[in-house]
């Protein structure tokens, strides 16, 4: 059963700030709420006043900024990147990835910014967002700023959020015309227990930049430096990656993953390796096809 407390339904930033000040630190954001409200219901977290931020207009819409970027309000829930026209069109690895989140209950109502703030180590968005180069913008009374994933992801159910700070909204710069990304998971229990996000470059047939980024091994998304050096060189060609995939997932050994119910490490890293091999035959498929 979840505590009584009090609601405030801000219309603008200032409101919610001003929400926060008053409840004296009894105080948290709520957006979709499908975590911050299921932490309450178990008693790990309890607050006087929740402040529903769904009624800001800033933090919602979805757009491709003047430099760019796509620009996603915090507010925006999984489905509607899910079925979003937009989506689809400048990052179909996201669109994809937002079909398998969890359920649709939670697609309907859970947001991009809330999924983020939360810092779930078994979480899709991060580690893919990680891998594109995006950023989370930050409003709070002292102002604005922008973070990369890993600088704002700092530890399980951790951030670098300031407790009276709101996520805003979230830049993904935008891809050359011979660029892929994509996403690929194993899930258990609605949450991956494995996950890897690949982005390519291709120039001159070969793959001249790779990223790649594994989620749900390490107790945060993490950038896996080797592996997309592995690829880097290669022949842009998808028979071509059977070697590179195998010498990219050796990388995963170095690694410090961590045990749980999905698995001892080194099954972890078995399920990255397979899905590293999926996930860059997605890409690279993308980025020839825009080459």
């Amino acid at each position: 059963m979840i505590p009584r407390f009090s609601l405030a339904r801000p219309t603008t930033l200032s409101e919610a700030f001003e929400s926060h000040l008053a409840a004296g630190g009894d105080a948290a954001y709520l957006a979709g709420g499908t975590e911050l409200l299921q932490v309450m219901k178990m008693g790990f977290a309890q607050f006087g006043v929740l402040i529903d931020l769904k009624g800001i207009e800033e933090l919602g819409g979805l757009e491709v900024a003047p430099d760019g970027r796509l620009r996603i309000g915090a507010a925006t829930t999984h489905r509607t990147l899910e079925r979003s026209a937009l989506v689809r069109e400048r990052l179909p690895a996201l669109a994809a990835l937002e079909a398998r989140v969890a359920n649709v209950r939670v697609r309907n109502t859970g947001t991009i910014g809330g999924n983020l703030a939360f810092a779930e180590p078994h979480s899709d968005p991060a580690t893919f967002l990680l891998v594109c180069g995006a950023t989370v913008e930050l409003s709070g009374p002292n102002g604005r700023r922008e973070l990369t994933i890993g600088e704002f992801v700092l530890g399980p159910l951790f951030t670098a959020r300031e407790p009276d700070e709101i996520v805003v909204a979230i830049h993904v710069p935008a891809t050359g015309p011979s660029s892929g990304r994509a996403y690929d998971k194993i899930a258990f229990f609605e949450r991956p227990a494995a996950s890897v996000g690949v982005a390519f470059t291709v120039a001159d047939g070969a793959i001249r930049e790779a990223t790649v980024a594994v989620g749900s091994l390490t107790e945060v998304p993490t950038i896996v430096a080797a592996a997309g050096t592995a690829f880097e060189g290669s022949e842009a060609a998808e028979a071509a990656l059977d070697g590179p995939s195998g010498a990219a997932a050796d990388a995963f050994g170095a690694l410090d993953v961590v045990a749980d119910l999905n698995g001892s490490p080194d099954y972890k890293r078995h399920l990255a390796g397979v899905l590293l091999g999926r996930a860059a035959r997605t890409a690279l498929r993308e980025a020839l096809a825009h080459a």
